[in-house]
């Protein structure tokens, strides 16, 4: 799924949606801040994990919320690795890399239904540099493995930043049977990599100790952000300017400032906030 091609961009922010979602969920639920990413002229693309989750991978269609998904019949389910026995131990995200491999490469889109073909990517949007991951969830554990090694995964240019939204260190010990992936967070040392750690203090997907995995071997070079609700990306004002005021900043990462006093800050967070408590 692409934004419009109205305007010329200067450089390209990868979206990577969650565990049980796909690209159009995630691209419906980042509205908000796809418009004001848009408008500092960098163009969204959303990517679909390639592996479809069958009945078995999913949790009960009443949980499916939880997850930031939808319960429709019509609905492909993908995921960036899948869950051995409801674990994330000893998995697999090799299709995952060679699909992000493809896609830089080759302008390779994998649709949302898994029985339609892939299409390509316009050839002047294929020459625009990626800047940045946007992940959440699973997808955003994904984006923090591959972001310190980018360059070098992809033969591509590093990136500037991530921001992860519910995201979490994959463990890499050898008793969790994905110790292949550890190198993958040691960190080059001219690395200029940025890192935005996003939660919900609500969140019972993954909770905050979780969250802060990644951040804990990152700190020196990231930012934190909390929100008052569970596990979803927040369309508030306040959060999406931050948000996007973190994109526009240079050099170090600077203290986000938590405005306790405004925890919800219009509308459409409440609403968003009052569908998800108690699901999340």
């Amino acid at each position: 799924m692409t934004t419009s091609k109205q305007q010329t961009y200067k450089g390209k922010i990868l979206f990577l949606h969650g565990y049980t979602q796909n690209a159009s969920l995630f691209y419906a639920k980042t509205s908000a801040l796809r418009k004001k990413i848009i408008k500092l002229g960098y163009k969204c693309q959303y990517l679909n994990a390639p592996y479809v989750l069958t009945p078995s991978d999913l949790p009960t269609t009443d949980s499916l919320s939880k997850f930031g998904s939808s319960d429709q019949d019509d609905v492909t389910y993908r995921g960036w690795w899948v869950k051995l026995g409801k674990t994330n131990d000893g998995i697999n995200m090799d299709d995952s890399i060679e699909s992000l491999k493809r896609y830089i490469h080759q302008g390779e889109i994998i649709p949302d239904d898994e029985n339609g073909e892939p299409s390509k990517e316009d050839e002047e949007d294929k020459k625009l540099p990626i800047v940045g991951l946007v992940g959440f969830s699973q997808g955003a554990s994904f984006a923090g493995l591959v972001a310190e090694k980018f360059g070098e995964l992809f033969d591509t240019t590093p990136l500037k930043f991530v921001i992860l939204y519910s995201g979490f260190k994959l463990n890499t010990s050898k008793k969790s049977g994905n110790d292949k992936y550890d190198a993958y967070y040691e960190s080059p040392s001219d690395s200029k990599l940025r890192y935005l750690h996003v939660y919900g203090e609500l969140d019972t997907v993954v909770a905050e100790d979780r969250s802060l995995s990644l951040y804990n071997i990152t700190k020196d070079k990231s930012d934190l952000l909390k929100h008052p609700g569970g596990h979803f990306v927040p369309n508030s004002k306040l959060y999406i300017d931050q948000v996007v005021n973190w994109i526009q900043s240079d050099g170090k990462p600077k203290e986000l400032k938590q405005k306790e006093e405004k925890k919800v800050d219009d509308i459409d967070s409440l609403l968003e906030m009052m569908d998800n408590i108690g699901k999340a």
